[in-house]
């Protein structure tokens, strides 16, 4: 009979043979959901891959090498913030998880946090003291801090334990070549490629050796070799396109020779997207648009579901302004994915090219679609929040970016909107914020650079501008935007001398551009050299023959040396070349208005209409003209006229809304805000001046209801304006504390504004606080300023001041 201890060693081995399956089928659902996490990843689906990772690791939390393979995938798409975290996990998990510590080492240096790495190095020897790839990390360090010697001690020693470590032999190579020592570090590699003919970072080093040595020929042939390796590597035939592409400088031969390699890539890889669309790419840049297309449409029939190939020939169509092509192409790429991605991203791309062509009840309808299907979508919330900035529904457009940046905090177009964003909503701190994020992110970004160092000298900050400049001419020498906004700073500091040498500099670098010219004849302009000026100008006015700015400083300077005549010749040379120049025509007004030609103003005001209809200015400046004429219906007449044209109106509605208010025609403003209201329903400026008409001057018994109801909008605005607006409605409705905690924040952000001075004074004076009422009464008064409700807060403060004197 079998002893006890018989069955419990068969129990054992079975609870073994149990477990290791567990642990197996553990093992395939890790591997599983690493590998969909990749694809997710490598997809776009940021938010599902992190899901997937994080199931991959929810089997076991407690298994170190969960997290060492989750690191491992992080790592090789990239993300190696995300990786460093994992491979930390593991060694919390595992101490003597040797890969990681050796792993998160290598990224710690990469990040130049040598002591990390140094550390973790020190702790892989403590463990395993011949650890071959510690040492060579200790020695990448020792360089890194250019300290050679040390790191040559380091190299050596590891070469010589391990002569067949790759890791080793390319550091003591990388060091030769560092200390000028190129022969031997050339040797060092072939040497070993002899020996290991598959070795691929080997060759890698040894192509980047010689084409540091612009020993070309040697490198292109390094890396025809790496190909014929891994002939199913799309990623080495990439890399040499590339490198021929580089090169091209060198003939018309290197860039036959990089088609004929991304032809080859076609036609040989079994996986051939990436490199499909790498040739298209190539056409379009090398060749044209219509040649890549032409090319792509054959593609994208043998490859219905290859989606980045339907988005490429999108692009394509849009660059070549065919936008109903690219809405076609759109269209059948969301209809073939309706479920999946790139569905998704289609019909994104279509409401944008809707946006573009201003058909924004087509992309509104899009976006109720998007939002139903996909409510927590970056993207969809993006493309809200871009529509809420587009109808300047601000409070809207920033959350809806803040929850995008939640998810997707390097999204650079992103930022670039949110800082726009609190730009208009008064908040150019945050603006700057974001744009320093962009800055960080993206340091060639000229444009965004630049709008930076516009808001940091709008805050004063001139020591913080310069650097953000220095930097932009360090990556761009030549930069022809830094020069203009050099022009633009000197300007400003009146330093006219400096300024007239960016001028100089642009025309020097840019001979064919008219911007230098331009630049020029302002400084002349600003130093009282009119016939200089006059002649700069004129050479910007060659260059570029309809331009806008130089033809008005052009004017302005004949008008300020009293010659109209002159003016009104060159004008009507202008439009006698180019009969559709609007502005021309508009300065022909200009001129003959400083002239006290009135009809004559008007006509040509008019004549401007007709060239640019949807352009507001014409309209305004007839409006001035009657007004100085005393002709108040033709003024209102062209005012109507120009609000049923205008593209943007609301400049002339303000305009309208004056006279209707100085007439006391109360009722007519109310209606023509109304009018404007249902118009443009998200506009803020329109409903903050409703709700304020309606609280002064609403007869309706439900005007102050509905005026309350229209200013809750206004609540999450930064607009001092917007939320004065607020604050007397609510004092009309008789909440004192909340109009006055709201005014106390409004002052504080604009000081000097009298109505708001007034406001709070009148709110004080209701809440019994007199000597706060006087004080803000007193200062809206002395401001001197005409504001709506003066009469009104010097009646009141003769009464504070009556009382005063009544008091025992």
């Amino acid at each position: 009979m079998p002893s006890f201890f018989y069955y419990l060693r068969w129990l054992f081995l079975l609870c073994l043979i149990g477990l290791q399956s567990a642990c197996d089928t553990q093992d395939e659902q890790r591997t599983k959901y690493i590998e969909e996490g990749k694809r997710l990843y490598q997809a776009g689906e940021i938010k599902n891959a992190q899901q997937s990772f994080e199931q991959a690791l929810a089997s076991d939390p407690q298994n170190a090498q969960g997290h060492f393979e989750v690191a491992e995938a992080l790592s090789s798409l990239g993300n190696l913030q995300e990786a460093a975290k994992q491979y930390q996990a593991a060694i919390s998990q595992d101490a003597s998880h040797i890969p990681a510590r050796l792993k998160l080492g290598r990224i710690y240096l990469a990040a130049g946090k040598t002591a990390d790495a140094d550390k973790l190095a020190n702790d892989v020897l403590a463990i395993e003291p011949e650890n071959i790839d510690a040492m060579v990390l200790q020695g990448s360090i020792l360089s890194a801090q250019n300290n050679s010697d040390a790191a040559f001690v380091k190299a050596e020693a590891a070469f010589k334990k391990k002569p067949d470590d790759a890791g080793a032999l390319m550091l003591l190579a990388s060091l030769n070549a560092k200390t000028g020592q190129r022969e031997k570090a050339v040797a060092l590699l072939q040497n070993f490629i002899e020996h290991h003919a598959a070795e691929i970072p080997a060759r890698l080093m040894l192509a980047s050796l010689f084409n540091q040595y612009r020993e070309r020929e040697k490198a292109e042939a390094v890396l025809e070799a790496v190909v014929k390796i891994e002939p199913k590597q799309w990623e080495h035939r990439k890399r040499l396109a590339s490198y021929l592409l580089a090169t091209e400088a060198s003939g018309k031969a290197q860039v036959d020779k990089a088609e004929a390699v991304l032809r080859e890539a076609v036609a040989d890889l079994p996986d051939k997207e990436a490199a499909e669309l790498m040739l298209v790419e190539f056409l379009a840049a090398k060749k044209a648009p219509e040649v890549a297309i032409a090319e792509l449409l054959p593609m994208v029939e043998q490859n219905p579901k290859h989606f980045q190939l339907r988005f490429k020939l999108a692009e394509l169509q849009l660059a070549l302004k065919q936008p109903s092509q690219a809405e076609t192409t759109l269209k059948e790429t969301a209809a073939a994915d309706k479920a999946g991605l790139a569905g998704l991203r289609a019909q994104i791309r279509l409401a944008n090219l809707y946006l573009g062509d201003k058909r924004v009840d087509e992309a509104k309808a899009l976006l109720k679609g998007l939002l139903e299907s996909h409510p927590n979508d970056a993207n969809v919330l993006a493309l809200r929040g871009e529509m809420a900035l587009i109808e300047r529904r601000i409070p809207e457009a920033i959350a809806d970016f803040r929850s995008v940046l939640a998810e997707q905090p390097n999204n650079v177009q992103v930022l670039k909107w949110l800082s726009s964003a609190h730009l208009l909503n008064k908040d150019p701190v945050l603006a700057r914020e974001n744009l320093e994020k962009v800055v960080a992110l993206l340091p060639a970004d000229e444009t965004a650079r630049l709008e930076l160092i516009g808001l940091l000298l709008q805050a004063g900050e001139k020591e913080r501008a310069t650097q953000q400049l220095n930097a932009l001419f360090k990556l761009n020498p030549n930069s022809k935007k830094g020069l203009e906004a050099l022009f633009k700073i000197s300007a400003a500091q009146k330093q006219w001398d400096k300024a007239l040498q960016m001028a100089e500099q642009l025309k020097k670098l840019y001979p064919n551009d008219a911007n230098g010219y331009y630049t020029a004849g302002l400084a002349y302009q600003a130093m009282g050299k009119t016939e200089q000026s006059n002649a700069e100008l004129e050479q910007s006015l060659a260059k570029q023959a309809q331009a806008i700015e130089p033809l008005e400083q052009l004017v302005k300077n004949y008008l300020a040396a009293k010659q109209p005549d002159k003016a009104l010749h060159k004008l009507r040379e202008v439009l006698k070349q180019h009969p559709g120049h609007f502005y021309a025509q508009h300065l022909i007004g200009e001129v003959y208005s400083r002239s006290n030609k009135y009809p004559d103003a008007i006509n040509a005001y008019m004549e401007a209409s007709k060239l640019k209809p949807g352009w507001a200015v014409p309209y305004r400046n007839i409006a001035l003209l009657h007004i100085l004429q005393k002709q108040q219906d033709e003024a209102i007449a062209a005012l109507s006229k120009g609000i049923a044209s205008a593209d943007e109106p609301m400049g002339l509605v303000a305009d309208l809304a004056a006279l209707y208010h100085q007439d006391g025609a109360h009722e007519k403003a109310i209606a023509l805000y109304e009018d404007m209201h249902q118009k443009y329903p998200n506009s803020l400026p329109v409903l903050n001046n409703l709700a304020s008409y309606l609280a002064d001057y609403g007869t309706a018994p439900e005007a102050l209801a509905r005026a309350a109801k229209l200013a809750e909008s206004l609540a999450q605005s930064n607009d001092p304006y917007m939320l004065d607006t607020l604050a007397w409605v609510a004092y009309k409705q008789g909440q004192y504390e909340k109009a006055r905690d709201v005014l106390v924040k409004v002052l504080a952000m604009n000081p000097g504004y009298a109505q708001s001075q007034f406001h709070l004074g009148m709110v004080y004076f209701k809440l019994g606080d007199k000597p706060h009422a006087q004080e803000n009464l007193q200062n809206a008064v002395a401001s001197k300023e005409e504001f709506n409700g003066l009469a009104e807060a010097k009646k009141t403060l003769e009464t504070l001041g009556n009382n005063a004197k009544n008091t025992p």
